[in-house]
């Protein structure tokens, strides 16, 4: 099976530009929070409305490029390269706005911009996957997340490294090179359904499919709700988690990078392992055992206080985030298999709204109840989710759409 993965067309792009993102995200993603507080004074409730309004700013966007993507005249590839052209901008203002708030508005406006670049990357990979075999397309989905998972693997390093050496400027400056690097190569993206220029068959009365209303649908808006609740609690983690290791455990900072790492290290051979499981295994089985252990593990966290613990505990982390990322964007697009732009943006949505949410009552628990108290909050929004995936089909029939 996975040598038939290497002759789907861009495939090798995509895991290599999927890698490359991954590293680009990862290098900052640890460290923002530290950058925001100390250098630009915000408080953690501040710095969650900041990233709250970014993914409110990328839901719209996503949400209008998603309808319509599935019904381009022209080539997906350049939704791509414009969207990766908006994140280097969004962390280029890192680099050169030193104002507070135009430094906000700027990022605001540019990282929204940039938000389609993911779920259209993995919409120009279903189309090249169904165009090969569509049976495979699973495993392809979830080695192609996988890869996003190894760059989280070295970007946390290399992040950490940047800081050291060059403090907050070579850490920026090092993102917006591997943005760069993703946006030259997405070029190279070939057009997996081309134009067909002969044996063309005119046909009349045919009425293009409409992408189907997600408020009007509880197939759609009960899982969907589910994978909010579940990045709800992620998000409010990965603001926190910084914050607790180093304020509360006093930590150094490179501690933040190790976890990060050591996670990513372990996500990614247990994506390729859930790969095969979601074979044999549902994928709704596999979220609800994903939304049990994760709510577990943070809420481990509040009870034992403990960096040691928390080291150990990548390992349920790691099982939670690889069936979450890995088989997520697979669960979707077997829902919607007509629109696989909408099924992506449907998930990358999910994961803008438990962003936004995450962000907003991650910098409000800390402030409130503390630090080393809002893991509870994160794992009661876990176990939420594990509770609402029990009300979700493993399948869609024609018409519940």
């Amino acid at each position: 099976m996975i040598k038939d993965l290497f002759q789907i067309q861009n495939y090798k792009l995509f895991l290599t530009n999927m890698t490359m993102l991954g590293m680009a995200v990862a290098i900052t993603a640890p460290f923002l929070v530290i950058f925001m507080t100390e250098t630009h004074g915000m408080s953690s409730t501040g710095y969650g409305i900041f990233m709250a309004s970014a993914a409110v700013g990328s839901f719209f966007v996503n949400t209008i490029i998603g309808r319509y993507s599935d019904r381009l005249k022209f080539d997906r590839k350049y939704l791509i390269i414009a969207a990766l052209l908006m994140q280097i901008m969004a962390f280029l203002s890192f680099l050169i706005i030193p104002n507070t708030w135009i430094l906000i508005i700027s990022y605001i406006i540019f990282f929204s911009l940039g938000a389609p670049a993911m779920p259209q990357l993995y919409a120009s990979a279903r189309e090249s996957i169904n165009q090969y075999r569509s049976s495979i397309a699973v495993m392809a989905n979830t080695i192609l997340r996988s890869m996003f998972s190894f760059g989280f693997l070295f970007g946390p390093l290399v992040g950490s490294i940047l800081l050291a050496r060059y403090d907050f400027t070579g850490l920026f400056f090092g993102t917006v090179i591997m943005f760069a690097v993703v946006f030259m190569s997405s070029f190279l993206i070939k057009n997996s359904n081309p134009p067909a220029v002969e044996n063309t068959i005119e046909i009349t009365g045919y009425e293009e499919p409409k992408s189907p209303n997600l408020l009007t649908s509880l197939t759609l808006f009960i899982p969907f709700i589910a994978f909010v609740f579940l990045h709800v609690g992620q998000w409010m983690y990965l603001l926190n988690m910084p914050l607790f290791v180093t304020g509360y455990l006093g930590e150094a900072d490179s501690a933040v990078g190790i976890l990060a790492s050591l996670c990513a290290g372990l996500e990614v051979p247990l994506m390729i392992f859930m790969g095969y499981v979601a074979s044999r295994v549902s994928s709704k089985t596999l979220l609800i055992i994903a939304g049990f252990i994760g709510s577990m593990y943070f809420l481990a966290i509040g009870i034992f206080e403990s960096y040691t613990m928390m080291l150990i505990g990548q390992l349920p982390l790691a099982l939670f985030l690889a069936i979450l990322l890995g088989l997520g964007i697979s669960y979707f697009q077997d829902l919607l298999p007509q629109f696989p732009g909408y099924a992506s943006t449907l998930f990358a949505n999910a994961m803008i709204v438990g962003q936004l949410l995450g962000n907003l009552l991650g910098g409000i628990a800390n402030d409130v109840l503390g630090v080393e108290n809002s893991f509870y909050i994160s794992g009661t929004f876990l176990f939420i989710a594990f509770i609402l995936f029990f009300f979700t089909k493993k399948e869609v029939r024609k018409g519940e759409i």
